[in-house]
């Protein structure tokens, strides 16, 4: 039998093979990752919009916005100052929040979504623009007479 010819083959296989692998692995990671922090957001929107919904509705819908944006990004509404995002780069500019209003003004329903937050993986960045988004029944007290707190 001659084996002179078949020298070194197994080398060059495992070189082929191994960038095959962490090709894939790599992908896998990305995958998982992106996935991971899409949940997470998921969860936050949730949990910003319930708030949402059963906080009271006062005259001052924009310091009731921002009490909302800190839940989804800080999950406190009001959070102190050495706190972290639930995702990496997370800002209360990048939730968006909105009311339907009925004929008399008064809330029906809560829309909160994640707008323009960028996740930089490791081979790439994923852009996340209206999504997650989640829409809640205005269940709250509604008193536009009272002030903000």
């Amino acid at each position: 039998m001659r084996r002179g010819n078949q020298r070194g083959h197994a080398m060059l296989e495992l070189a082929l093979s191994a960038g095959v692998m962490v090709a894939c692995l790599g992908g896998v990671f990305e995958f998982g990752y992106t996935f991971y922090v899409y949940n997470q957001l998921v969860s936050a929107v949730g949990n910003g919009a319930r708030y949402a919904s059963v906080r009271p509705y006062r005259s001052d819908p924009e310091k009731s916005k921002a009490a909302i944006q800190n839940m989804v990004v800080y999950g406190e509404a009001k959070p102190s100052p050495t706190a972290t995002p639930i995702a990496k780069d997370l800002k209360p500019e990048n939730v968006e929040v909105f009311w339907t209003t009925g004929s008399d003004g008064a809330p029906e329903a809560v829309h909160v979504s994640v707008q323009n937050y960028k996740l930089d993986a490791l081979f790439g960045a994923f852009e996340f623009s209206g999504r997650p988004s989640v829409e809640f029944p205005f269940i709250g007290r509604y008193a536009p007479s009272e002030p903000e707190l």
